[in-house]
Formats: C-alpha cells, sequence, structure tokens
C-alpha cells in the first residue's frame, strides 16, 4: 500500500468536482419536475389525494426522475458513476436490514433517553389498534419511498464525486452539512437539531461506504424515520398526525426538543454517538481511517487508494 503521503486537494478538482454535482442536482431536479408536470396531467392532481399520497408521490417520482437522469447520463456520456453504490440484490437486502437495525437501535435510545430525563411521554388516545395500524402500515410505504429518494440523491453520485477529490471523511460532513442545511425551513429548527442532523448524517453516510452501499444508508433512514413515527412523535411532516398514540414532549426545548421533535433534543446526540464510535472502530479495522468523520491532519496513508484496495477484495459497491 502506498506510504504516507502529503495531502493537497487541487482546487481545480473540487472545483470540476462541485460544477458536476451541481449539474447533477440541477438535472435530477429538471427530469423530476418534468416527470410531477406529466404525472399530473396524465391522472390529475395526486398532490390533494391526502398526506399519504403526497408524501408517496413526491418520493416515486424523485426516485424515478433520479432513475432516468442517470439512464441519460449512462446514454450520453458513456458514464456508469450515476449507478455506483448498488450490489447484488442478496446484498442489498442484507445490509439493508442491517441498516435497518441500527436505525432501530438508534431511534430507541433516542427516544428512550429522552423518555428517561423526562423529556416526553407517550399518550394513547381514542382510535385503537385498528385506526392505528391503518394509518401506520400504509404510512410505512410513504416513508420507505421517500427515504429511497433522499439517500439516493443526496449518498449516491454527489458524495461519491466528492469524496474522489476531498476523501471519505469531508465528503461526508460536508453532505452532512448540506443535509442539514436542507431542513433550515422545517418549523421548529434549533442550533442542536441542527447538529443533531450533521451528526445522524455522518451515520447514514458511512453506512454508504459499507459494502451496503445505499441500500444500507437506505434502510437506516427509512427505520429511524418509521420508529418515531410509530410512537406519534413529531417528524417535520406536514398533515401526519398518528390516531391513538403521541409522543408528547414536556420540560425543556433541550430534553423534549420543543417542536421538531425527539430529533432536537439532547436524547438524539447521546444516541448519535456512540454510534459514530462503533463505526469509527469498524473502518479503522479495516485499514479506513477518516469515513466517519474526517481526520484532522495533513498527513494521511493514501486513503482512496487504501478504500478501493479493500473494496476491491471484499467487494463494496463503488470502490
Amino acid at each position: 500500500m502506498a506510504g504516507d503521503v502529503s495531502v493537497e486537494v487541487p482546487v481545480k478538482r473540487v472545483g470540476v468536482a462541485t460544477l458536476l454535482v451541481l449539474a447533477y442536482v440541477a438535472a435530477v431536479l429538471v427530469v423530476t419536475m418534468l416527470v410531477m408536470g406529466l404525472t399530473k396531467l396524465l391522472i390529475g392532481d395526486w398532490e390533494a389525494g391526502g398526506p399519504h399520497l403526497e408524501l408517496a408521490g413526491e418520493g416515486l417520482l424523485t426516485a424515478l426522475g433520479i432513475l432516468i437522469t442517470s439512464l441519460l447520463a449512462r446514454w450520453l456520456c458513456h458514464s456508469h458513476e450515476m449507478f455506483r453504490g448498488w450490489p447484488a440484490l442478496g446484498t442489498s437486502l442484507g445490509w439493508f436490514a442491517k441498516g435497518g437495525l441500527a436505525g432501530l437501535l438508534m431511534a430507541g435510545a433516542m427516544l428512550s433517553i429522552t423518555l428517561a430525563l423526562r423529556g416526553g411521554r407517550l399518550v394513547f388516545g381514542d382510535g385503537g389498534l385498528p385506526a392505528y395500524l391503518r394509518y401506520v402500515i400504509p404510512l410505512g410505504g410513504c416513508l420507505l419511498v421517500a427515504a429511497l429518494a433522499e439517500e439516493w440523491l443526496f449518498r449516491g453520485y454527489p458524495l461519491m464525486q466528492l469524496a474522489g477529490v476531498l476523501g471519505r471523511g469531508w465528503a461526508n460532513l460536508a453532505m452532512a452539512v448540506l443535509f442539514a442545511a436542507a431542513h433550515l425551513g422545517s418549523p421548529g429548527v434549533t442550533p442542536l437539531v441542527l447538529v443533531n442532523i450533521v451528526l445522524g448524517s455522518l451515520v447514514v453516510g458511512s453506512l454508504r461506504f459499507t459494502p451496503g452501499g445505499i441500500p444500507a444508508a437506505w434502510g437506516f433512514h427509512f427505520v429511524w424515520n418509521y420508529v418515531q413515527v410509530l410512537c406519534g412523535a413529531s417528524l417535520s411532516l406536514e398533515n401526519v398526525d398518528v390516531p391513538g398514540v403521541t409522543f408528547a414532549a414536556s420540560g425543556g426545548d433541550l430534553v423534549s426538543g420543543g417542536t421538531f421533535g425527539p430529533e432536537a433534543s439532547i436524547g438524539a446526540t447521546m444516541a448519535t454517538i456512540p454510534v459514530l464510535v462503533v463505526l469509527a472502530v469498524y473502518f479503522r479495522r479495516r485499514g479506513l481511517r477518516d469515513v466517519p468523520l474526517p481526520r484532522l491532519t495533513r498527513r494521511r496513508r493514501g486513503a482512496e487508494a487504501v478504500f478501493n484496495a479493500i473494496g476491491r477484495r471484499e467487494g463494496w459497491p463503488g470502490a
């Protein structure tokens, strides 16, 4: 493997990578808008069908927009980079489940800590189990496709393009900050929730660099959101009101998360940091030291070469 080398990121390469990412995102937005417009012409105003249909429609059509953009890029530019991160079906399913398990443990820890700190309580109301199931089962499908669209967009081509010039750690941090910035318009945003979103995004981005690729990140994102919905917690989603149960905030915003929900609480911070530590150990044992968090040093051991060598040996997507 390569010895220690001085790390100097060429400004030109960073600029080119940034322009490529911006062009990709712009193309996805244009194609998605065209797909949504055509869908409305063919089947009518699907957004007026209620919050479930609106959420599912946005996720499906955005994913379709990403797929069409990727196919066009492969056809016009003879590039397969848009499809990096999707391993074989068996690997995808297994790592989707592993990512989902990580999301379950982290969301469970966050909610448990919030309850223990008296930042919230579960309030059970009218409606009963049948009404609850009729609501949360289809909502789970909606969240599944919504998580796919977000992960494919944020942790697909843009993340890998930036990783090629910045390294995995800095690219992961850059995308985490951008993902947090995308939530600035949500109600109840506080500095702590932005920190928590960055930390959570670092977890998801790190999962993207496992053999599970995008499916691992997708599984985590979906289950993380769904567990909160199942408990009636706020999830920055409009018009979502789970019947029969509510995660009612109590105490100060620091322990409850305020109107944003448990994701904005100190419990989310406490639940996320140990997961980042576990991921850091996971990658370190494979010779990678800067995937969850960038290393603040000017020297490193040819990180890209190390990652690609290990990835080729273990069959990691995108290596």
